[in-house]
């Protein structure tokens, strides 16, 4: 993302956040899926264009069509596919296999809503999830989180240029979330499928808008305020620019004193920010 636009989705009695975030409400995000579908996938609705996303991403107008559609994604997408993995993890200590799994379910929502649009998939990398691990190190030792006003742009600099990444073009890499918190998930514990579920509704917010709030205001219009997370996903930000495919992986970072607080990285990279495929590939 080449703004600072953040999405946090905070799920408790009475929750309340500053500092230029977005905060959403949602006390059902958790439901466990109990059935194991064959993929995990995003419908976009009718009126959700690519047209319409590149005008946002341009002009910052959003068509009332495309915030109808919005409106009726994150309705209607009810189906995470995250199966009934009981499996229970720390989200801040993943093994490695466990992320490469995480990193792929991810994509398989990301890649439903692209090929809607017509666009190829995004693949998974080692390079990529390294990146992303090495991302969440930055933010964890500088105890920077998704709470924050601003990506942590020093530390994703820092990580690119370790993972032989241009480090010179600011925050074109990272689509950062906050993995919800109940009375249920109020640590850095999860399940398997319920960190999935979670996942799942980050995803949603960034393709519908960065909806934030509550399931009962989800037909809400000033709930849904941006389209940058979707411009960077589906490729969506101008008529010409934007890489045709990107490598990604996915990590975690928790925030020190507070075990509550998950940052999910989610880190895209085009192939013109490789400069040293070694470094990237090792």
């Amino acid at each position: 993302m080449r703004k600072n636009v953040k999405l946090l989705s905070i799920i408790s009695i009475a929750a309340a956040l500053a500092g230029g975030t977005i905060t959403a409400l949602n006390n059902n995000v958790e439901t466990a899926a109990n059935s194991t579908v064959e993929a995990a996938s995003i419908t976009l609705p009718s009126g959700y264009t690519k047209s319409a996303i590149i005008k946002w991403n341009q002009t910052g107008r959003a068509s009332k069509a495309l915030i109808n559609a919005s409106k009726k994604g994150m309705i209607e997408n009810t189906d995470s596919g995250a199966g009934s993995d009981d499996t229970l993890v720390n989200v801040t200590n993943l093994s490695h296999s466990q992320k490469v799994e995480l990193s792929k379910y991810t994509l398989s929502l990301i890649n439903s809503a692209r090929h809607q649009l017509g666009k190829k998939s995004w693949t998974y990398k080692a390079g990529a999830l390294h990146f992303a691990d090495r991302v969440a190190d930055q933010y964890y030792s500088h105890n920077k989180s998704c709470w924050d006003a601003d990506h942590y742009v020093p530390g994703i600099e820092r990580a690119a240029k370790a993972s032989g990444l241009n480090s010179r073009v600011g925050q074109v890499y990272e689509d950062e979330a906050a993995l919800p918190i109940s009375s249920t998930y109020n640590t850095n514990m999860r399940t398997m499928s319920a960190l999935k579920n979670q996942i799942y509704f980050n995803v949603k917010q960034m393709l519908f808008g960065g909806f934030y709030g509550s399931y009962s205001q989800m037909n809400d219009s000033s709930r849904y305020t941006e389209w940058e997370h979707a411009g960077d996903l589906l490729g969506c930000r101008t008529e010409h620019y934007d890489a045709k495919t990107k490598y990604f992986g996915i990590s975690f970072s928790g925030l020190r004193g507070d075990s509550s607080k998950i940052s999910v990285h989610m880190m895209g990279v085009a192939k013109r920010y490789i400069q040293n495929y070694k470094k990237f590939n090792r």
